[in-house]
């Protein structure tokens, strides 16, 4: 299928490469063909001038160029270098009292032995 759209490249008649100076100067050469001075205020002549302008603002900007090159196919979009993994939520359980007790009082005998080893008494001073 092919569609009957031009895009900013062809307009200006560039390469889909062209550096900033030959944006440019295909630019120029474009606006001063179809400026509305130069062709007694021609509707269509009207048109192409105002598309021209906006072919160069866009693609004389890097970020803007990158997105329209993008939307119009003009380049593909990386793929991810990383598959995503989905990873399931754990399973909630039901949470025993003793157990939360027991796993303070054994973090605390922790806290002391380490305090003990390390040359305290594993009492305030």
């Amino acid at each position: 299928m092919q569609n009957n759209y031009l895009t900013y490249y062809q307009l200006l008649g560039i390469e889909t490469n062209a550096s900033t100076e030959d944006i440019l100067k295909a630019y120029k050469e474009k606006a001063k063909e179809y400026h509305p001075d130069k062709n007694d205020g021609h509707h269509t002549a009207n048109k192409l001038f105002q598309y021209i302008q906006e072919a160069k603002e866009v693609l004389i900007d890097t970020q803007k160029r990158l997105e329209y090159d993008y939307m119009a196919g003009i380049i593909k979009r990386p793929e991810p270098t990383s598959k995503v993994i989905r990873v399931p939520y754990p399973v909630k359980q039901k949470v025993n009292k003793t157990d939360i007790a027991a796993a303070a009082i054994g973090a605390a005998a922790v806290g002391l032995l380490v305090g003990i080893f390390l040359g305290g008494s594993g009492k305030g001073k």
